[in-house]
């Protein structure tokens, strides 16, 4: 029978024609969701987040919030203002505010204007802020998403219209002739809806397609907001799989991730029980069959039949499911780099489809996003703690270069805190030490592309220069333009302190070998003078004519003696005479000769402290000390001022904090004056030998070489605190002495004799000569030799006449030292007096024969009782001398 409806060859391309329409429409709606899924996570949360936080954990605390006042923000595309409680003004502060919120993205309609944004919670202020974006990208794919919306329900109308249209000629008719032939008494003939029938399928399929497009823009749109969401790993992998299952209907369905080397580090199933699974990850190697296929490819892997694949291995893990059917799709960083993969299988309706696939690219292409920035975020974070930790200072400029960045240790080092440098540039930390041509050469070298590498002298916010090694480097941007600058810095102040203070030790080192050589010279000439000016005053007693000349050379030898001192206490070789005494009383003897030395317009106060310990010094150096302190002062006050000497007992920790250990504490002398001051860049010269500042002709450069010296020779140490035009104080301290003091003896001609045979071995005839003219009138009988091999001759062959050795420290060929242990080796018993014109406290060598057997030490020059004293205290020790 044939009707009045419309003929099934046009009937069909129309329904067809609107259900693709319809589809397209939808795809095209999910397309510009997607796309404005990624721009708003790329440009929102990926840069507007991380800057509202950046600034927020840099602002004050809470209480800026107080009251009417707001803080305010502005950045490159947005500006606002949040108001205590957490609202936001943007644009203007008086326009109705209206939000919505829906699956974490909120959208404000303010003023007539659209505005994206998100809500973020301030745990330091305890609010919730919402930050507010007008974005043309969004509000562009909003116009878009409503013409593809209007395309799509245009269709589906025209569908409906259609369906109607046939509905009632082709169901309407035919009905009638029913009821007709019903009420005319007939029976209903058959009726021909075939295309009825037809008509139906289509509509259903249409319709269920549309409802599927529908759930998967759906879906596919929760997975979009959600992953604009802060997500850790496990909760991406979690909304992924349980947003899949519903797109992609599997048994079977897995998320995994891969580590630096390709292998699982972390994965997620659904199907199969987890803790299982990860009991025998280690059997389930990412690099083999299928899942090595997958991660070759690029593309979706589709497979019908698992077991009858080329790339089937032809086994399972012990209890895996078995597996029909499989989709997988690698997931890619934006550099190409393997992230992971999804994997799906034993779909529950057939096979797996092109439509899967393509849903499984949509979802591998947020997962991808999703899982980089996590990565990112993490990578920055510990890219962060490591910065933050760091002793050195880095800071990080701009390519106009102010400072974006400085880490803690800037802070710490330089005094500055973030929020004074931010937006600055280095030229605070600039100490005038460096001229315009060293920073002209430095930029030249970092614009070039190239690192540059130095040293810099900077001042701190207080005032202070520091020294830092430095290094500064360019950053580029992908188009290979410098977009930043990294600036490395390490405090080397100590390092520097401590290196000058070995280059000054190493100069002293050497003055002091060649001074010491000199005195030591120069001894062995007074050591004759003054000894043979003894003798010859003994001989004369009753010719005052002749003991008055006499007396004249002794006492000429006698400055010679002390001018010999102050060669050797420039040394750490020097000759002291060490007494036990109150350091007041020094400066007390001291103060007669200051008063004929220093202007009358200077001022000289003291400050002693009544109650001062002892110390051992020797009184010659010590008063020199104070004399040349004293006349450093003089010169730094030409138009006159005070002149200040103090003196106190101080902890043992003021030792300790400078390197020098008392268990008994230190006494400080202080001079001090109201002068010129020390220029810094002077300070670190001032003890270097002949430094000086003075005019030609006015200073030797030593004096202050020597203070230095004579300090360290005791056991002290030395600051210096000065600032220019208000003054100079330097602080000594000398250990406080603890020891027993003994009470020097008077010694008489009768304690002066004794008996045995003394072996004489020094390199000097006139010593040797010496020693027979003083010594065997004294008792003794005297041996001599010029040298230490003549010397291990006579003893080898006399040892048991022999009673004791005076042996002459500095020889030619073989030393005194060497001397020593070759007697040792003859007779482990032998009795040795060591001979120097160095001193034993002054001469490591000689403190190190003292304590491996040697049984005495003179010093040089000598008389005929301190070598009467010496002999006795070795061969008869506790007699009267």
């Amino acid at each position: 029978m044939k009707t009045k409806g419309i003929n099934r060859k046009i009937l069909l391309p129309i329904i067809i024609f609107m259900a693709v329409l319809s589809a397209v429409a939808l795809v095209r709606t999910q397309t510009t969701i997607n796309k404005a899924s990624k721009a708003y996570r790329q440009t929102i949360i990926g840069h507007d987040r991380d800057e509202l936080k950046a600034m927020l954990e840099k602002s004050a605390p809470t209480d800026e919030l107080a009251g009417d006042q707001m803080l305010h923000f502005k950045a490159e595309g947005y500006e606002f203002l949040i108001r205590r409680g957490g609202a936001v003004l943007a644009r203007s502060d008086n326009f109705p505010e209206r939000f919505k919120v829906d699956d974490g993205l909120l959208m404000s309609v303010l003023s007539g204007g659209t505005y994206y944004g998100f809500m973020y919670h301030d745990d330091k202020r305890g609010i919730d802020i919402y930050l507010l974006r007008n974005f043309p990208e969004l509000t562009f794919m909003g116009k878009e998403l409503n013409a593809n919306m209007s395309v799509f329900s245009l269709s589906v109308l025209l569908m409906i219209l259609v369906v109607m249209i046939v509905l009632r000629r082709n169901l309407n008719e035919p009905i009638k002739n029913i009821m007709s032939r019903i009420n005319r008494g007939e029976c209903a003939a058959p009726t021909n809806t075939r295309e009825l029938d037809d008509l139906v399928e289509v509509v259903n399929d249409a319709l269920a397609t549309s409802e599927l497009k529908t759930i998967q823009a759906n879906t596919l749109h929760r997975i979009a907001v959600s992953l604009n969401e802060d997500k850790t790993p496990d909760e991406i992998m979690d909304t992924i799989l349980e947003q899949s299952r519903i797109l992609i209907d599997s048994e079977l369905s897995a998320f995994v991730l891969y580590d630096e080397n390709g292998m699982f580090s972390k994965f997620k199933v659904y199907g199969v029980d987890e803790s299982e699974m990860k009991s025998r990850i280690k059997r389930m190697p990412s690099g083999e069959g299928i899942l090595k296929l997958l991660k070759l490819s690029k593309v979706p892997v589709r497979i019908k039949d698992v077991m009858g694949h080329h790339a089937f291995t032809g086994q399972l893990p012990e209890g895996h499911p078995e597996i029909r059917n499989f989709l997988g799709y690698p997931i890619f960083s934006r550099e190409g780099k393997a992230l992971g993969a999804l994997y799906f299988a034993n779909k529950h309706d057939g096979d797996f489809t092109e439509d899967d696939e393509g849903v499984l690219m949509a979802v591998a292409s947020d997962a991808a996003v999703a899982i980089q920035k996590v990565q990112e975020t993490e990578e920055l974070e510990r890219f962060k703690s490591i910065i933050e930790s760091a002793f050195d200072v880095i800071m990080i400029m701009d390519k106009e270069g102010d400072i974006i960045y400085v880490n803690p240790a800037f802070e710490k080092v330089t005094g500055y805190n973030y929020q004074e440098v931010l937006g600055g540039n280095d030229n605070l930390l600039k100490s005038g030490m460096h001229d315009d041509g060293f920073y002209r050469d430095m930029w030249d070298v970092i614009l070039s592309g190239k690192p540059w590498k130095g040293e810099f002298v900077n001042r701190k916010k207080n005032g202070e220069l520091y020294n830092t090694s430095a290094i500064v480097f360019p950053l580029f941007s992908d188009n290979g333009e410098i977009s930043n600058f990294v600036s490395i810095h390490r405090d080397i102040s100590e390092e520097k302190k401590l290196y000058e203070q070995l280059l000054r030790a190493q100069k002293m080192e050497a003055i002091g070998t060649l001074a010491g050589g000199i005195a030591h010279d120069f001894n062995n000439i007074l050591t004759a003078i003054m000894g043979y000016a003894e003798l010859l005053g003994e001989k004369i007693q009753g010719n005052q004519d002749l003991l008055k000349a006499v007396n004249i050379i002794m006492n000429s030898a006698r400055k010679g003696t002390s001018f010999t001192g102050k060669i050797l206490s420039v040394t750490r070789r020097e000759k002291l005479e060490l007494k036990v005494l109150n350091l007041n009383t020094v400066i007390e003897e001291t103060l007669e000769m200051l008063q004929r030395s220093i202007s009358k317009d200077i001022r000289i106060r003291l400050n002693l402290q009544g109650d001062l310990p002892v110390v051992k010094v020797d009184p010659v150096q010590i008063e020199q000390v104070i004399m040349n302190l004293a006349i450093n002062a003089r010169d730094a006050m030409p138009e006159g001022g005070t002149l200040m000497i103090e003196t106190a007992r101080v902890g043992k920790e003021n030792g300790a904090a400078n390197g020098f250990d008392s268990d008994s504490g230190f006494v400080r002398l202080t001079v001090s004056d109201t002068g010129r001051g020390i220029s810094k860049e002077m300070q670190s010269k001032i003890f270097d030998p002949f430094f000086t500042t003075k005019e030609q002709g006015r200073g030797t450069g030593l004096g202050l070489y020597i203070v230095h010296s004579v300090v360290s020779n005791h056991g002290g140490y030395i600051n210096l605190y000065t600032e220019p035009e208000k003054g100079t104080r330097f602080n000594i301290y000398l250990p406080v002495f603890e020891g027993k003091v003994e009470e020097e003896i008077p010694l008489s001609n009768e304690d002066l004799r004794g008996s045995g045979t003394v072996l004489v071995i020094d390199d000097e005839d006139v010593i040797r000569e010496l020693a027979m003219d003083l010594l065997e009138p004294l008792g003794y009988k005297v041996l001599t030799a010029c040298d230490g091999n003549e010397g291990i001759g006579i003893f080898r062959k006399k040892k048991e006449e022999v009673s004791v050795v005076i042996l002459d420290m500095i020889m030619p060929g073989m030393n005194g030292s060497e001397v020593f242990q070759r007697l040792m080796n003859i007779d482990p018993e032998v009795k040795v007096l060591l001979c120097s014109g160095y001193s034993h406290e002054g001469m490591a060598g000689i403190r190190e024969l003292l304590n491996s057997g040697v049984r005495g030490f003179i010093q040089k020059p000598f008389t005929k009782k301190t070598m009467a004293k010496a002999l006795k205290d070795i061969l008869h020790p506790g007699s009267r001398v």
